[in-house]
């Protein structure tokens, strides 16, 4: 198969065109700038010169372009997307209906809302990590007697000063959506206000399940259409409710990840990875920014502790973040997630908690007992290693593809 793979310089573009050529297929990598999701002449002649000068028979892209898929129609060739973030809004747009489309979703109430719009060849589909070389890159060396990992790391990595390699005790690698557009608002009446306030508090209290989308009634819905412009084109069958949920749970998700880690770093080290406002969490060490491929892997296998708070809009699925944690060799401490319980057993593989008091407990507790901890975060990897490398999940994605083709 000679693959087109369109790249926006996603992170895992380089794992992604790894895998492909190590499976034995040909591929053409390209990117090429346009103006309209929807609508771009010149973009739509350029692709298909690629596609024809290179005799490519089939186009590969993380997330959906509905550029891509229009093209891929005219020129009957199978258009495959993996989908990298939840919500994804094009996959509202009419082009997601063609039939060349083979769409993989990894969140599945993403997946079951999406079934629901009839469009075809559309899967759900965990995301995947690289354990090939991450392996090879940590020289994991892990003990018979004991599962704990001897993994030899570039100190430069996470120290960039002297020599010594000092992990952290705790890590959280990631934003803090401090710039969300609920916080954008500028004008809500209070009672209105003070409703989507409720809201919030609420679900920021419960994990597993997102209620908001039921409590955002008509009526509610109507008020809040006339103090916020939210717009997307009118062929997306996507809802006002939708956008509207997408937005309070970004704002979800900053307000529990500032509680959180201010809450964590004044009982325990903390170091904090982030191109956010370090000043939000003023007792956590600032690790600033880190590189995917390179320095984040080794942060994840010397840190004791690395937690993941998921996105609220990723409602079940497995966050790559999880999967880069525990694909590293790290030991993962998650908030609790109906995928990530489903595929992996907590105690044994991760960590999952269901309360603030209860993360508190957790990392008090896992950071005294290394062993068990080093075993969690060997048996995660092996899992990780097994279920959800690049290799197996592609080989399954073609599988898939050639089991339904045209």
């Amino acid at each position: 198969m000679r693959i087109l793979y369109y790249t926006w310089f996603e992170n895992s573009q380089e794992d992604m065109e790894e895998t492909l050529l190590f499976l034995g297929n040909g591929v053409v990598k390209c990117n090429i700038p346009f103006h309209d999701y929807e609508e771009d002449q010149a973009f739509t002649e350029q692709l298909s010169k690629v596609i024809e000068q290179y005799a490519c028979d089939s186009i590969f892209s993380f997330n959906f372009f509905p550029l891509i898929a229009k093209t891929a129609d005219r020129l009957q060739i199978k258009y495959i997307s993996w989908i990298y973030d939840c919500p994804h809004w094009t996959l509202y747009s009419p082009a997601a209906k063609c039939a060349c489309n083979y769409i993989f979703v990894f969140d599945q109430v993403q997946f079951l809302s999406l079934k629901q719009l009839e469009i075809p060849h559309l899967y759900h589909f965990p995301l995947a990590v690289n354990t090939r070389r991450l392996g090879s890159m940590l020289k994991f060396s892990w003990t018979d007697s004991n599962h704990i990992p001897a993994a030899k790391i570039n100190s430069s990595a996470n120290v960039r000063q002297g020599n010594a390699v000092d992990f952290p005790a705790v890590s959280f690698v990631g934003s803090l959506y401090e710039r969300n557009r609920y916080d954008q608002i500028q004008y809500l009446p209070e009672y209105l206000k003070g409703y989507l306030e409720g809201i919030i508090e609420a679900q920021e209290r419960v994990y597993g399940y997102n209620f908001v989308s039921e409590l955002l009634t008509e009526d509610i819905l109507v008020q809040m259409n006339q103090y916020l412009a939210m717009e997307l084109p009118e062929s997306y069958s996507v809802s006002k409710q939708e956008l509207y949920t997408a937005m309070i749970n970004e704002k979800i998700t900053s307000k529990e990840r500032i509680c959180l880690l201010n809450s964590i770093s004044k009982h325990y080290p903390l170091t904090l990875y982030t191109a956010s406002d370090r000043a939000i969490v003023p007792g956590a060490e600032a690790g600033g920014t880190v590189s995917y491929r390179e320095e984040m892997p080794q942060i994840f296998c010397g840190s004791k502790i690395n937690l993941n708070i998921t996105l609220r809009s990723i409602q079940s699925g497995i966050p790559l973040r999880a999967l880069d944690i525990m694909g590293a060799g790290g030991f993962l401490l998650s908030n609790y997630q109906t995928e990530l319980a489903e595929q992996f057993e907590d105690g044994k593989e991760l960590v999952l908690y269901g309360s603030a008091e209860e993360l508190l407990d957790k990392i008090r507790y896992y950071l005294s007992h290394e062993k068990e901890r080093q075993e969690i975060a060997h048996c995660g990897y092996l899992k990780v290693q097994k279920f959800f490398s690049y290799e197996t999940r592609v080989k399954q994605m073609f599988q898939l593809v050639q089991e339904h083709s045209l």
